[in-house]
């Protein structure tokens, strides 16, 4: 099994506070590399929301209790689906992104698995899914990703 990412105390309490809403929402990009491979470093936390009204107000009110600026809940309540809304600095910045390409979000939410830390449960795109977008986004980190993310779908599964 692959070592899990350690995620900084910061995006543990704003996933917590994304728990305590219900906000539907996956772990994409570098983090996500490395919960199903190995950790890399990253500049941010990337999480890819479920782009529905009803969504976007619980990441809204999770985003307050958590601490965010006011203009970044507001940004990220009339963004578009193609636009990315951060805060913070590298290397604790985050991005909300409310689609992805590659995948459709009810599709990977359905397929996502769990990462634990303490009693947070934690939603991390599936590998395929990763696979699928670091595929759509072709830039070099993620044509770097994609081959590691490849040989781990190629190990032979352990314990089966």
């Amino acid at each position: 099994m692959a070592p899990k990412p350690n995620l900084p105390a910061d995006f543990v309490d704003l996933l917590t506070e994304f728990a305590a809403a219900d906000v539907r929402y996956l772990v994409i990009g570098g983090y996500a590399v490395g919960f199903h491979d190995r950790p890399r470093t990253t500049k941010d936390l990337d999480l890819l929301l479920g782009d529905t009204l009803e969504n976007t107000e619980r990441a809204c009110q999770a985003l307050r209790a958590f601490g965010a600026p006011s203009g970044v809940v507001d940004s990220f309540r009339k963004a578009g689906s193609d636009e990315i809304v951060w805060f913070g600095s590298p290397p604790s910045r985050v991005d909300l992104l409310k689609s992805a390409g590659g995948v459709d979000f009810a599709s990977a939410h359905a397929r996502r698995v769990h990462m634990a830390v303490g009693a947070l449960d934690i939603s991390v795109v599936a590998i395929g899914d990763l696979i699928a977008m670091k595929q759509a986004a072709g830039r070099d980190q993620d044509l770097v990703d994609l081959k590691r993310l490849r040989r781990v779908m190629e190990r032979p599964k352990r314990g089966g």
